[in-house]
C-alpha cells in the first residue's frame, strides 16, 4: 500500500489524497466530502476507511470538493449541486486515465451522499453507492432534530448523571443549585421538547396518508429505481435512531421495504451510533458492513455471464 498526494482536476485544484493497493481488483472507491468536513471524513473514518479497503484491492482515493478542505474554489460559475457532480466526475476520469480503472463504487457520508447519489445518476461507470446516514431535511425536521437531540441529552442526565451524584444533591437541598435553569432544563427542554417532538411526528403520519409526500424523497426514490434497473448495488446505513432514517422511513418507507425485499436495496442500522460514528466500536461495525458490500459488489461484476 502507498499513498500520494494530488491535485486533480480541469483546474488543478482538487485536493485529495489516493491509496494504491499492491494488488489492485480493478475498482476504486471515491470518498466524498461528509458536509464542510474536509477529506479526513467526521472522526477520521475516511482515513481509516480508505486503509481498510484498501487491503481488500480497491484504490481509494478521498479528496476535497471545490470550496471545501484545501480545494479551491472553481473559477467558473457553475451553481454548488452541479459543480460537485462534475468534480466527482473529473475525479473518476483521473483514476480511469492513470490507472486504467473504469468502475466506481461511491461510498459518502450525509450530504456527500447526495452527490453521490446524483453523480450515479449521469455516470455509468459507478457500479455501486454506499449512502451513509444520508439526510436532505426541511427548517422543520432540523428544529425536530435539535430538540429530540436535547431532550435526550437533559434526559439522560437527570436520570442517570445527576440522580446518582450526591454533590448535587447536596447542592439541591442546601437552596446552592440554580433552580431556574433546572426547571428550564427538565420542563422546557426535557418534557416540552418531547411532547413537541411527538405531536410533530403525529402531524407528518396524518399529512402522510393524505398527500404523495414530500418531493425531494419522491425523486430519490424514481432515482433509485433507475439505479436498480441498471444493476447498480445500493447500500443505505443509518446510525440507530438517526432523524434521517426515520424521515425516510415516513415519506417511502414502503417502496423502500419493497427494494429491500427484492434484493436491489440493502440497508443497515449501525447500533449505539450517533450522525458521526463517534464510538470506535461503531466504527469497527461500519467498517464490517462496507468491506463485505464493496467486496460482493466487485465479486458480483466479475462473475462470468
Amino acid at each position: 500500500m502507498r499513498e500520494e498526494a494530488l491535485l486533480l482536476g480541469e483546474y488543478k485544484s482538487l485536493a485529495g489524497i489516493i491509496t494504491i493497493p499492491e494488488t489492485p481488483n480493478g475498482a476504486a472507491i471515491l470518498l466524498l466530502n461528509a458536509g464542510m468536513i474536509h477529506r479526513i471524513g467526521p472522526n477520521r473514518i475516511y482515513v481509516k476507511l480508505a486503509r481498510q479497503l484498501v487491503k481488500l484491492g480497491f484504490t481509494v482515493l478521498r479528496f476535497d470538493l471545490s470550496g471545501i478542505g484545501d480545494s479551491k474554489v472553481r473559477p467558473d460559475n457553475l451553481p454548488f449541486e452541479k459543480s460537485n457532480i462534475d468534480d466527482t466526475r473529473q475525479v473518476m476520469d483521473y483514476v480511469q486515465q492513470t490507472h486504467g480503472i473504469d468502475q466506481f463504487l461511491l461510498i459518502d457520508h450525509c450530504a456527500g451522499a447526495v452527490t453521490s447519489f446524483w453523480t450515479s445518476l449521469e455516470d455509468s461507470r459507478v457500479i455501486g453507492i454506499g449512502l451513509l446516514n444520508l439526510e436532505s431535511g426541511d427548517q422543520q425536521w432540523d428544529l425536530y432534530d435539535h430538540k429530540r437531540k436535547v431532550s435526550r441529552f437533559y434526559g439522560n442526565y437527570y436520570t442517570k448523571t445527576a440522580v446518582t451524584d450526591w454533590s448535587r444533591w447536596k447542592k439541591l437541598l442546601t437552596g446552592k443549585a440554580d433552580y431556574t435553569s433546572i426547571t428550564r432544563n427538565i420542563f422546557r427542554d426535557f418534557f416540552w421538547n418531547k411532547v413537541s417532538n411527538t405531536l410533530f411526528r403525529y402531524r407528518n403520519k396524518v399529512a402522510k396518508n393524505h398527500q404523495v409526500g414530500d418531493a425531494w424523497y419522491n425523486v430519490f426514490m424514481n432515482g433509485l429505481e433507475s439505479l436498480a434497473a441498471r444493476n447498480i448495488r445500493i447500500l443505505m446505513v443509518y446510525a440507530e435512531g438517526s432523524t434521517g432514517m426515520e424521515r425516510i422511513e415516513l415519506l417511502v418507507g414502503p417502496s423502500l421495504r419493497a427494494m429491500k425485499e427484492s434484493g436491489k436495496l440493502q440497508m443497515n442500522i449501525i447500533k449505539g451510533s450517533d450522525h458521526t460514528f463517534t464510538l470506535l466500536h461503531t466504527q469497527e461495525a461500519l467498517f464490517n458492513v462496507l468491506e463485505t458490500w464493496s467486496q460482493d459488489v466487485v465479486g458480483e461484476r466479475m462473475q462470468p455471464i
